[in-house]
């Protein structure tokens, strides 16, 4: 084997690992609590937001550590030109929030559906745990999505870019739905999900810098998560 093919395969086979340990570990949060003999339904609600929060960070440091030489010249590179990437890549989320709306105003035109079963259990745990939701999904959930869902599937698939944007923006979009599915109205939603995962799986493609579009990434969940509060508020 040559020493091209040996380091495709090693990066198909982290790839794969990374996607492998962020399934389950996301799918089994008490695991860790088990080792401990702690009960985690007996948590009160605060103790289980901390563990959380501190879980999913844990998950995303161990990805963060195994690719720690695409991440660490990635953030070197994005603290040097980040006004620059700024400027190039941000009309890109402007793109991505164009279609979102649209394809969302046509599925509830069609449908009798006003907000998929995902966005309103996030709506519900604002209610509840508005610090732990704002941190996993301003703080938290960008960078370890992006490390996931555009860097794992990179190294899986590096020659072909129109394979590899599809195949992540359909398995993020898909992982966002099927998880909280109620009908196969609900499935609908895919397809606004999947946007920013398309563009996304781009900007990573076009700047080969995962900072760049974990920064979008960042931006978008946090303006979408500050409004959502600001309308709680309101309303």
């Amino acid at each position: 084997m040559s020493k091209d093919n040996r380091k495709n395969l090693v990066n198909i086979l982290t790839g794969f690992g990374v996607i492998l340990f962020y399934l389950i570990a996301t799918s089994f949060p008490e695991s860790l609590l088990m080792l401990f003999n702690i009960d985690y339904s007996n948590l009160s609600l605060a103790f289980k937001s901390i563990y959380l929060i501190l879980y999913e960070a844990l998950i995303t440091l161990v990805i963060i550590y195994v690719y720690r030489k695409d991440v660490i010249p990635n953030f070197k590179d994005f603290i040097k030109n980040n006004i620059k990437y700024f400027k190039k890549y941000i009309k890109y989320w402007f793109i991505m929030l164009g279609l979102m709306m649209l394809s969302n105003l046509i599925i509830i035109n069609f449908t009798s559906t006003d907000v998929s079963n995902n966005q309103q259990i996030i709506v519900d745990t604002l209610k509840y745990a508005p610090i732990y939701t704002f941190i996993v999904s301003v703080l938290i959930a960008p960078i370890l999505e992006e490390l996931v869902f555009r860097l794992s599937f990179r190294k899986i698939i590096s020659k072909n870019n129109i394979l590899y944007i599809i195949i992540s923006g359909l398995i993020f979009g898909s992982m966002h739905v099927i998880g909280d599915f109620n009908s196969i109205i609900d499935l609908l939603f895919i397809i606004p999900y999947s946007i920013p995962g398309f563009i996304f799986a781009y900007i990573y493609s076009k700047s080969n810098n995962i900072c760049i579009s974990m920064s979008i990434h960042f931006i978008h969940n946090g303006i979408m998560m500050s409004l959502q509060i600001l309308l709680m508020l309101l309303l």
